[in-house]
């Protein structure tokens, strides 16, 4: 099997690949990713990593309904994939593509207004420990939460300048911010969950010079919970 050093899911369960299996002959062989969708004219697209590697899917054959949409939304996304040896022009990696499947992908805003604060949601979010991964561009981890329908549910990572969100592990080279949960309405159930990413770029300036983020949750059953995360070293 071939290997590269990708962002890998630790959640899979959650996701499983049902065709990846050694009787049907025809499988992936390297392990799933979370990616960013970028799509190119005329329906083609591409995949891109946290760290800006760029993977063509030359073979799409095993996906031929898939298209991403054109509307200028970023996307976020887990593919299935074999590296090929052959190689493509401009792209660090060509892919056979087995399957893609299309994650929550939110924003991160800097709320000034504590009316927009509250409008943003107080639903409560888990998360799975092992799944959390920050770069300059994403922050992305499996979250938990009661539903029953997908779709009701909003999370939009917040730094929130009006003082109401109270963070005990304040440190001048993090950067508090804390994400919330819109549920629509949908609460009901066991907890179940979702992989989300957050788009980071309405922070860029916010996180300059930091080492990371102090990432704030407010979770069901633990009351609000506090992770630090680092940002990757720069080369």
């Amino acid at each position: 099997m071939k290997k590269i050093g990708l962002f890998l899911l630790a959640a899979l369960t959650v996701v499983g690949f049902s065709a990846c299996n050694d009787d049907d002959g025809d499988y992936p062989t390297s392990n799933p990713l979370i990616t960013t969708v970028c799509p190119l004219d005329g329906g083609d697209y591409y995949f891109q990593r946290d760290n800006g590697d760029k993977l063509y899917p030359s073979d799409k054959t095993r996906v031929p309904g898939y298209r991403p949409e054109d509307d200028g939304t970023k996307q976020r996304a887990i593919i299935w994939f074999s590296l090929l040896d052959e190689t493509v022009p401009g792209y660090r990696y060509n892919i056979a593509l087995y399957a893609v499947e299309e994650i929550y992908t939110g924003t991160s805003e800097i709320v000034e207004d504590a009316a927009q604060l509250e409008e943003l949601g107080d639903a409560k979010t888990g998360y799975t420990l092992g799944t959390f991964n920050l770069s300059r561009e994403w922050l992305t981890f499996y979250a938990n939460y009661a539903m029953h329908d997908y779709s009701c549910h909003t999370f939009t990572l917040v730094l929130d300048k009006t003082g109401t969100t109270e963070f005990e592990n304040t440190d001048e080279n993090y950067l508090n911010v804390v994400v919330l949960h819109d549920d629509g309405g949908d609460s009901r159930g066991y907890d179940s969950g979702s992989y989300v990413s957050f788009d980071l770029t309405p922070l860029a300036t916010e996180l300059d010079g930091k080492k990371g983020i102090n990432l704030l949750l407010p979770t069901r059953d633990n009351g609000n919970k506090e992770l630090k995360l680092d940002l990757p070293q720069e080369e």
